[in-house]
């Protein structure tokens, strides 16, 4: 057993021991037993747990060589992906360490990549705060809309680092270390993929959740991720909050996308995580699909239908993928968009029979 390990052995049994290991290894699997990897490894669990905790103990554990690719939707970006075994190791460090003691400090409407929360909860969180905000004010107001500029191509590996320091130390902060700087080359960018850099993500901005509440006292105010919302009836004063956090943000070696940074009134609504709210003059909350959503599902569809005539997908896989595309747009206030989607849906079909047959 290594000497820093020896100094913090509860957090070598709570990480590292064959009962977390094995824990995480389940938790990993979840969705994913269909691969062959993920299955291999699962089915020689004991031994392959065994192994990892003996390489742990020994110090002689190594992280095998990650894989990079890219996906294009809903914007382009390069991820990592981790080997399964590391992934089993990296699962219970984050889980049993890291994520536990990072979020003690997090806000309340801190809403990504949490147990109990992410984007249903987000969007029922601003769905109530517009309820809030009318029974105060009315419909009278602005939304300052936050995004942070390329933000983990941008992230800075010492702001993570500093991050996480804050909150471990001794043989887990090793490990940390080991997974950010044999994943990941340079000073600067991260690629999503891996629960750590999630946690990072979650993580680095907690100082400005923390501002914007205790220092700049705004009541109705969510993050997701990187993208952040502050209503107010005072347009100037959010002026002054959007100068004072770019500041803030320069500390941490981030900025505004100034693109998708703006105040706009409350009456043009506010764009978030897939949908546009809506403040009626009765106090309802209307919640619409984003436009391009709809527009990429169509292009889609015709794509899946198009291959299902050709024998390439069966129509029972098409109408899962439509059936899951329903249940998100259902979210919102989407009944008359469903109506046009089924219409829409059901003449692929015929159009694809016509085509076919001639």
């Amino acid at each position: 057993m290594s000497d820093s390990e020896s100094m913090h052995p509860g957090d070598f049994e709570t990480v590292a021991s064959f009962e977390a290991l094995s824990q995480s290894m389940r938790k990993c699997v979840h969705g994913v037993l269909w691969k062959s990897t993920p299955a291999d490894y699962f089915l020689n669990g004991i031994e392959q747990n065994l192994k990892l905790e003996s390489q742990l103990q020994n110090g002689t554990y190594k992280q095998r060589k990650t894989r990079k690719f890219v996906v294009t939707y809903p914007k382009r970006r390069d991820i990592v992906s981790v080997a399964f075994r590391d992934r089993v190791f990296q699962r219970s460090l984050n889980d049993n360490v890291i994520y536990p003691r990072i979020s003690r400090s997090f806000i309340y409407d801190n809403m990504a990549c949490q147990k109990g929360k992410g984007p249903d909860k987000a969007r029922n969180r601003i769905k109530c705060f517009l309820q809030r905000y009318y029974r105060e004010h009315g419909t009278k107001g602005y939304v300052l809309k936050c995004d942070i500029k390329g933000y983990y191509p941008n992230m800075s590996h010492k702001v993570v680092k500093d991050c996480f320091k804050k909150v471990i130390d001794g043989w887990s902060y090793q490990q940390a270390l080991m997974v950010l700087d044999g994943q990941y080359d340079g000073e600067i960018g991260y690629n999503p993929g891996s629960q750590m850099i999630q946690i990072a993500g979650i993580g680095i901005l907690n100082a400005v959740d923390h501002f914007i509440k205790e220092d700049l006292h705004i009541k109705y105010y969510l993050r997701y991720m990187d993208d952040f919302v502050l209503i107010h009836h005072d347009r100037t004063y959010l002026l002054e909050c959007k100068a004072k956090l770019a500041v803030l943000l320069r500390s941490l070696d981030c900025e505004f996308n100034t693109k998708k940074t703006d105040i706009t009134p409350l009456s043009k609504g506010i764009e978030f995580l897939g949908f546009r709210f809506r403040l009626t003059k009765t106090g309802k909350v209307v919640m619409i699909l984003n436009s391009n959503n709809v527009k990429h599902a169509r292009k889609k569809l015709r794509k899946l239908v198009h291959k299902a005539m050709k024998g390439e997908l069966t129509r029972e896989k098409v109408d899962e993928c439509y059936d899951a595309w329903k249940n998100h747009a259902g979210k919102g206030n989407s009944t008359q968009l469903l109506k046009r989607m089924d219409k829409y849906y059901a003449s692929l079909w015929e159009e694809d029979i016509v085509f076919k047959s001639k």
